[in-house]
């Protein structure tokens, strides 16, 4: 009976969790056609760059003792590693922001913006992915899911409205930029709101103990957290590098279609996920089964939205966005592949915490870094093709990351064999059903008679 309440409570918090991303998703199907249509690829490859950066400072500026907060049994303690970290956030973020905002206005200029905005936004950007990811963590921690669902709609909305507005009033520049930093903002207030009010601590001894109760997180989880945020940026740095800032803006807003799957719904069950686990090996308790559960629950659903994408990617682009945004669409057909299991590794969020495997991330994601490097290098000088560089990537990524989740069922005891042949039934369903109803759609006429509303 405490296991159906217990899965009942959980199916209530991914619930209240989708509906708020629902939400989100919605405010962000209605701004993304009207902002692209407002700010060029340029703009949006530069906002890629700066976003990137920040996402890997933030995978060592708390020196990898966020997720502490969600295994701490002490709960004193938690609220001064919380003040620490911030504390440490801040201080990398000003010095860090410097350094960027010298190299992009000097060495590698970014459509001549002044350096005191690109300090400011860096800065700003930095500190607030950082606090935004530690605020969730506690509040995850505690189950506060009614405060969590309200992020997404405030985020998307905030991001949206302002980005338009400054747009439309001639702010081509810098609207779309600003407009980001007051959805930041405002998702961080209404989260630290149901925090503690007092954000940063100068007790050099807060420091020396916090260091050394959470040494295990600074030795282990934060190279891992380097690596791993390394390797999902890395795309990102190739193309940046490879390919310029006009075919990234392609790729970044490839990547913000295919995450609406994962932000929709599989961050949702991975927050669950990673609050219900860490409490269940608190308890003692066993999670093999329910972490199989789990991931193939997360396949079925998963499959649909990766399979249409596969199949229409390129054709929901140019309706959405226009056929100015092609390139994003094939990105998207080579790329949903990827994100099937981008979507199934969320919905385990911190499993490979919770096992004490974080050696095994580290290296899966230093393996996933050398498959995007390899696949960009070939893809460059071999071909000069961004498409056959992204089909390299995806194809490595899909068996690093098959042979990593077998060797983490090994490690719960659960026959990994099972789950592989799960995943390569799935993946070809994928590819079949997606060519085969393309070619029926095709035959019939059908997509030809869509797209001639809108190309012109």
């Amino acid at each position: 009976m405490r296991t159906k309440n217990k899965i009942s409570e959980n199916k209530k918090n991914i619930v209240k969790i989708s509906g708020g991303t629902l939400a989100g998703q919605i405010v962000s199907f209605i701004t993304v056609p009207i902002l692209t249509r407002i700010y060029n690829p340029e703009i949006l490859g530069i906002w890629a760059i700066l976003n990137s950066i920040a996402i890997l400072v933030k995978s060592f500026s708390d020196l990898g003792m966020t997720n502490s907060l969600m295994t701490m049994e002490n709960e004193e303690k938690i609220e001064i590693t919380y003040r620490v970290i911030s504390t440490i956030v801040i201080f990398i973020s000003l010095i860090l922001a410097s350094i960027f905002s010298l190299y992009y206005k000097f060495i590698s200029p970014l459509n001549d913006m002044s350096l005191f905005f690109l300090f400011g936004f860096i800065s700003v950007l930095m500190f607030t992915t950082q606090q935004i990811q530690l605020c969730y963590t506690w509040l995850n921690r505690i189950g506060a899911y009614d405060i969590l669902m309200k992020n997404p709609l405030i985020n998307g909305l905030m991001t949206g409205v302002f980005g338009i507005i400054l747009g439309l009033l001639g702010c081509k520049k810098y609207g779309y930029f600003v407009g980001v930093i007051f959805g930041q903002i405002m998702t961080l207030i209404n989260m630290k709101r149901h925090l503690p009010k007092k954000i940063i601590t100068i007790n050099l001894k807060d420091f020396k103990d916090v260091l050394i109760m959470n040494k295990r997180f600074v030795k282990f989880q934060l190279p891992t957290n380097i690596i791993s945020n390394f390797k999902n940026q890395l795309p990102i740095l190739l193309i940046k590098a490879f390919w310029g800032t006009e075919i990234l803006g392609y790729y970044s807003i490839t990547l913000r279609l295919l995450r609406l799957p994962i932000s929709l719904l599989a961050s949702s069950i991975g927050r669950v996920f990673f609050q219900t686990t860490s409490k269940m090996k608190r308890e003692g308790k066993e999670i093999g089964n329910y972490v199989y559960q789990n991931l193939i629950k997360a396949m079925r659903i998963g499959v649909l939205p990766m399979f249409l994408l596969k199949a229409f990617g390129d054709i929901v682009i140019i309706i959405f966005l226009g056929q100015e945004w092609e390139i994003s669409g094939k990105m998207i057909q080579i790329l949903s592949i990827q994100y099937f299991f981008s979507f199934l590794m969320m919905t385990v969020q911190g499993l490979y915490i919770i096992l004490n495997k974080q050696k095994y991330a580290m290296i899966s994601s230093l393996l996933q870094a050398f498959a995007f490097l390899l696949g960009a290098v070939i893809g460059k000088y071999l071909f000069d093709d961004i498409f056959i560089a992204l089909k390299i990537m995806v194809s490595l990524f899909v068996l690093i990351n098959i042979i990593f989740f077998a060797i983490l069922f090994n490690v719960m005891n659960i026959d990994w064999k099972k789950f592989v042949s799960r995943a390569l039934f799935y993946i070809i369903i994928i590819l079949f059903f997606s060519f085969t109803m393309r070619k029926i759609v095709y035959e019939l006429g059908i997509i030809n008679y869509i797209l001639s509303f809108f190309i012109k």
